[in-house]
């Protein structure tokens, strides 16, 4: 069975409706991706396997098949002597750390205080059910080199030690 390439529109929702993305928003582009290169969450692509071009459909993703159950060990205190001097520390500032030997994790401030910042590193959608209303736009055989341009965005990810969440432009 060949590769495909998948491209479509999306609305994704939280559990009380409210509307949290959109590929719609401000003119933006359908989402695209090449099958089983890991780069939408797993559920979504499991869910969306074998759709075709003009389907539509409602999706259900439990958070563990998304960006997984928050984990309370992400949630850290960091003394504010330890950003850089000419660092501006602020909530919402988004920094990656050494967790470990080359593997770095993104965190974002969510608390300041005098001595220490609280640092978040869960995922703002982990332990969310998400719904997602999807068009298909495209669905075909991927080409060699679109192939070949998912893995090298996967090798990339996983040079830097994290892999990229909801919209992947990010």
């Amino acid at each position: 069975m060949s590769v495909r390439l998948v491209e479509f529109d999306y609305i994704l929702k939280n559990s009380t409706g409210e509307i949290l993305d959109s590929s719609k928003e401000a003119g933006g582009d359908p989402m695209r991706y090449v099958e089983g290169a890991g780069q939408i969450i797993p559920g979504l692509e499991s869910r969306m396997k074998g759709l075709k071009k003009g389907d539509k459909k409602e999706i259900e993703v439990p958070s563990i098949e998304a960006y997984g159950p928050r984990e309370d060990k992400l949630v850290i205190q960091v003394p504010l002597e330890q950003f850089p001097p000419n660092q501006k520390v602020a909530v919402g500032l988004e920094v990656e750390m050494e967790v470990a030997e080359g593997y770095f994790h993104s965190f974002t401030v969510t608390k300041l205080g005098t001595t220490h910042a609280t640092l978040d590193g869960n995922h703002e959608l982990s332990g969310e059910d998400l719904y997602f209303s999807v068009e298909v736009k495209e669905a075909r055989e991927a080409t060699v080199d679109e192939i070949a341009e998912s893995e090298e965005e996967m090798d990339e990810e996983h040079d830097h030690g994290h892999v990229h969440g909801k919209n992947c432009d990010h």
